[in-house]
């Protein structure tokens, strides 16, 4: 498998000529990039676009910093990381380096796009260079997964329950923290240990069930309203694989990508507190 790095920041400098904003945004940062990244894409995905409205100082600021990062160095990461996962797929993965103005504590988020990658950082969060890797990994993850089951499956086996969301999740996040058992991302805290019993039995009720984007983004994300603690779904996902795997030492991950959502859940016969 081959991979194309695009370094997208650098057309900051054409949207600070163009006087910032949305309209410039769209202009100089998406429309040059968004076909390729979405091409073969069975339907639109404009919801996947970066957003970011940022001000001319932060624009400056982001690309200077973007553009003294080593990538030649990163790619040489990336290949690595696609070497222990291995894609059977000829087509060429589009990388493309965003800038953010995201306030995680990573400084990064990652977002895949039919089989490609964007990379979203934000580089005046000190944090987001070593978390870079990790992100990556886990949207690597995300691809290989569905290059298995969409393309090479035909989605035979798979039923579009939000299960099968919290198992990719668990499955990529599992596969990033291999290369880096340290890190440890904000996204699995989320859950206080009083309220976790709580909040789960809440998925329980809809774990069968097919939920529209915005439903599926209250599970995991967090919702206020339906009192769902930010991350919750990143927070049981994790825990779930790890059940899973808890016996299963010398099992590879692509082994585990290659098995139904349904059977690792069965299987694993989770419950809160096994893998503490």
């Amino acid at each position: 498998m081959k991979f194309d790095l695009i370094l997208a920041y650098r057309n900051l400098s054409s949207y600070i000529a163009e006087g910032t904003g949305e309209d410039a945004w769209n202009k100089t940062m998406i429309d040059p990039f968004w076909g390729m990244l979405t091409q073969g894409a069975p339907f639109p995905m404009d919801h996947m676009k970066p957003l970011c409205n940022m001000e001319r100082e932060i624009a400056e600021k982001q690309l200077e910093l973007l553009e003294g990062m080593d990538w030649g160095t990163y790619s040489n990461i990336f290949e690595e990381i696609c070497s222990r996962l291995p894609k059977e797929d000829e087509d060429t993965m589009h990388i493309a380096i965003y800038p953010s103005t995201n306030t995680m504590p990573e400084g990064i988020y990652g977002t895949g796009v039919w089989g490609n990658i964007i990379l979203n950082i934000n580089p005046m969060i000190e944090s987001a260079t070593r978390w870079i890797p990790y992100v990556f990994a886990h949207e690597f993850h995300h691809a290989v997964w569905g290059d298995y089951w969409y393309c090479k499956q035909g989605g035979a086996g798979l039923t579009d329950s939000f299960l099968e969301r919290l198992i990719i999740e668990g499955e990529a996040d599992a596969f990033a923290r291999s290369l880096n058992p340290a890190f440890i991302p904000s996204w699995h805290k989320g859950v206080r240990h009083e309220e976790e019993q709580e909040v789960w039995i809440k998925f329980q009720k809809i774990l069968n069930e097919t939920l529209n984007p915005d439903e599926i983004s209250k599970y995991m994300f967090g919702c206020r309203e339906l009192g769902i603690p930010e991350n919750a779904g990143y927070y049981y996902a994790i825990q779930i694989i790890d059940s899973y795997l808890k016996d299963r030492d010398g099992m590879t991950f692509l082994q585990l990508l290659k098995i139904s959502p349904d059977t690792i859940y069965k299987e694993a016969q989770f419950r809160l507190g096994d893998t503490n």
